[in-house]
């Protein structure tokens, strides 16, 4: 399953760890549904991240070419060793080259969570 994808399981995640202090990393994306090496690369992507000090979760949502894609990590520092981490770059660059047709990224601080689940 790729990263940017409909999940079968529920968007909101109910065992993310998040807490005031923690950061937000917004992807917001424009692509075509299913380009050629998106998902293979995606899911390696994802797997590398939650090897990542600091990685706490993610939250992903799509609805046809658009997306948005959160993922939650402890510190800025965590933050930022994911946005320098060599297999992230190579493929952030192959989205640019290949897969996105606009994107938007936002960092983020949490400064305050509410959760509620039915």
């Amino acid at each position: 399953m790729g990263l940017y994808e409909i999940h079968t399981m529920s968007v909101v995640q109910d065992r993310l760890p998040l807490e005031p202090g923690h950061y937000a990393s917004i992807f917001i994306s424009e692509r075509p549904l299913d380009p050629p090496g998106y998902a293979d690369t995606m899911s390696h992507i994802l797997a590398e991240a939650e090897r990542m000090d600091g990685y706490l979760g993610y939250e992903s949502l799509r609805d046809g070419r658009d997306g948005i894609f959160i993922s939650y990590w402890r510190d800025k520092a965590s933050i930022d060793a994911w946005r320098d981490h060599a297999d992230h770059r190579s493929a952030k660059a192959r989205g640019v080259g290949e897969w996105y047709d606009a994107f938007r990224s936002v960092t983020c601080r949490v400064e305050e969570t509410r959760w509620f689940r039915r």
